[in-house]
């Protein structure tokens, strides 16, 4: 069997992947919303032994067809500095063809971003210059690693804020750079704004959504997420 690293962003992604026993459990590392750290992790899973790298976790939505929940599974995947890297052909066909039915798929292209988008204006000029339908701060990063080292790579990411949803910044502020969360932070921002905490239930709810669609893919597509042994 080949040997899986997969980078999240965000800890409450990797925690998916602990429902596989152990020993055939797939090797994560948590990037905390940063492709610097991402691609310095995947470094580390391909010089540890890892044969292949998967960018799992939740996105943001560019094209306002895509609701929250929708799986997006990259064609290729678009750095700030404008390089593109694909994804592996056979490893995305055989995704695509487990979780027909499952969740709602779309394919397209994956851009990575340095800095959070935050309004639905920023994500719509993105999604004009980049031609993505789905943007998150991790991919790019694992996928210049893997292209590094010429390792097949993939990308995998459920919707959960879309096209037309904006982020207070404040919430970006509170992801830690091990993907956790400090809900201390959000607290202090509500404090003075305290109406704004029913865009962050909203906000938690998709979340949430998005969240549950990976968790049925990876029970869906078992410990090696797709990829042929």
């Amino acid at each position: 069997m080949v040997r899986l690293g997969v980078i999240t962003g965000l800890a409450a992604e990797a925690d998916i992947l602990e429902a596989f026993p152990s020993e055939r459990r797939p090797v994560v590392a948590v990037a905390g919303a940063s492709g610097a750290r991402a691609e310095a992790a995947a470094l580390r899973l391909l010089a540890g032994g890892c044969e292949a790298i998967l960018s799992f976790g939740v996105a943001g939505g560019l094209d306002p067809a895509l609701a929250p929940v929708t799986l997006v599974i990259a064609v290729a995947v678009v750095a700030p500095d404008g390089r593109s890297f694909p994804t592996d052909a056979i490893w995305r066909d055989a995704v695509k063809s487990a979780l027909a039915g499952v969740v709602p798929l779309a394919s397209g292209i994956v851009a990575g971003a340095d800095a959070p988008l935050l309004t639905a204006e920023a994500k719509k000029a993105f999604a004009g210059s980049t031609g993505a339908v789905a943007v998150d701060m991790e991919s790019h990063g694992a996928a210049r690693a893997a292209a590094r080292a010429g390792a097949p790579f993939l990308a995998i990411r459920a919707v959960a804020d879309g096209a037309s949803r904006a982020i207070p910044p404040w919430v970006m502020d509170a992801v830690l750079p091990d993907g956790g969360l400090a809900p201390e932070k959000i607290a202090r921002a509500l404090l003075p704004r305290p109406w704004m905490v029913w865009g962050l239930i909203g906000l938690a709810r998709d979340q949430g959504r998005a969240l549950g669609s990976l968790r049925r893919v990876a029970l869906r597509l078992g410990p090696g997420l797709g990829l042929a042994a």
